[in-house]
């Protein structure tokens, strides 16, 4: 023991010290990297909500933590709960010492922790835009921050706030599992649910500081922000995850295969983009499998865009849809469905498989050239 007090007198491991949280953070992150899958589990649903439940449970009890004669201005008639009044007075109107203080935002912290880790994951899992990276990217960075603020977590305000943001995120995931649908109504669902439980959670506090409207401006606003943000399609379609993409010529139905440009080192790699080869007449199908839980039906729709030679950006050509493409969850390799294109002019084009009208799951681009590929070709299919 002397040597590591010794030790840690030194200036480089008390800077060290410092970023001890944030070493602690990628450990736990990189754990439920390999646990949390594409394919989640009610086991995983149950934790998930296990560590909302606490922490909605440490939040109120913070904002409850000192002395207040609330109840002693009560008219103490006969009528009223004695099991009530007690409760009141010797559970929620105690002074709570600062040891107490300390387990319970450490608490809240360590659940914070979890959800947001496990969210960064999903919503990462299901980002098919650039705009759902970015805004995965924020959770990522308050999941980071989260590890910083455990003093901070005794301010009942920054609690409500980071509860429904974390909130809305956690039943906008949880809501598609239980009801096996997806789209705006459950969204705002999930939406109206958080910020009305962090409505509640200031309505019974009984804390004359936490009473104070003020604390209500953050969690609307995070609400409308988050409200404005999906009519945008910037929040990724969890529970959806993308499987596979092959984009490809001879298509059959039955096995789901078809002829695909045998890749070569660099387009395997990522460094080199995709390629397709064409004769006169053939049509190009686009390929996606795409994952969801089970009984969850969802509307998907394929958009090809097309890159104009004379501006070098991409423009929309078409949307493709149908009956048929209405995921049906439930499949470990992924829902399986494709789009054509006949007659396709050569170029550069970005297909996304995105939910109907909404955000997108997934995209990918390619050249579509002329005459026999250099490698060959390979038959592929989907899993």
């Amino acid at each position: 023991m002397e040597f590591l007090n010794r030790l840690r007198e030194k200036s480089a491991i008390q800077k060290t010290e410092k970023f001890f949280p944030a070493f602690a953070f990628l450990g736990g992150f990189s754990w439920d990297s390999m646990t949390i899958g594409s394919k989640v589990y009610g086991s995983d649903l149950v934790f998930l909500s296990f560590y909302y439940v606490v922490a909605l449970v440490a939040i109120y009890f913070i904002a409850t933590r000192k002395n207040v004669d609330c109840c002693d201005n009560a008219n103490e008639d006969e009528s009223e709960s004695k099991v009530l009044h007690r409760f009141y007075h010797k559970v929620l109107s105690i002074e709570w010492p600062q040891s107490w203080i300390d387990r319970l935002t450490w608490l809240v912290q360590f659940c914070f922790g979890n959800l947001c880790s496990a969210l960064v994951i999903c919503y990462f899992k299901s980002s098919g835009s650039i705009a759902a990276f970015i805004f995965v990217l924020v959770l990522a960075m308050l999941l980071v921050g989260n590890e910083f603020l455990k003093k901070k977590y005794e301010n009942f305000g920054v609690c409500l706030a980071f509860f429904c943001l974390l909130g809305t995120m956690f039943f906008n995931f949880l809501i598609p599992h239980l009801v096996h649908g997806m789209g705006t109504f459950w969204f705002f669902l999930s939406t109206l649910l958080s910020v009305g439980i962090c409505y509640l959670l200031w309505m019974k506090s009984l804390r004359d500081f936490a009473r104070n409207k003020f604390f209500l401006i953050a969690p609307i606003t995070i609400s409308v922000v988050l409200s404005v943000f999906y009519l945008a399609n910037w929040i990724a379609p969890v529970p959806l995850v993308l499987k596979q993409q092959i984009v490809c010529k001879n298509f059959d139905r039955e096995t789901y295969s078809c002829d695909a440009d045998n890749l070569d080192f660099w387009q395997r790699i990522g460094f080199k983009g995709l390629t397709i080869h064409k004769d006169e007449g053939d049509e190009i199908y686009f390929m996606s499998s795409v994952y969801a839980p089970a009984e969850l039906k969802a509307p998907i729709e394929y958009r090809w865009y097309y890159k104009e030679p004379s501006t070098n950006k991409f423009k929309l050509t078409d949307k493709i849809t149908s009956s048929r493409m209405v995921i049906r969850g439930g499949r470990d390799q992924g829902y399986r469905s494709y789009s054509r294109k006949k007659n396709i002019p050569m170029g550069t084009y970005r297909v996304e498989t995105a939910y109907k009208d909404g955000a997108v799951i997934g995209s990918t681009s390619f050249k579509v050239l002329d005459g026999q590929p250099e490698n060959g070709f390979v038959r592929d299919s989907l899993r």
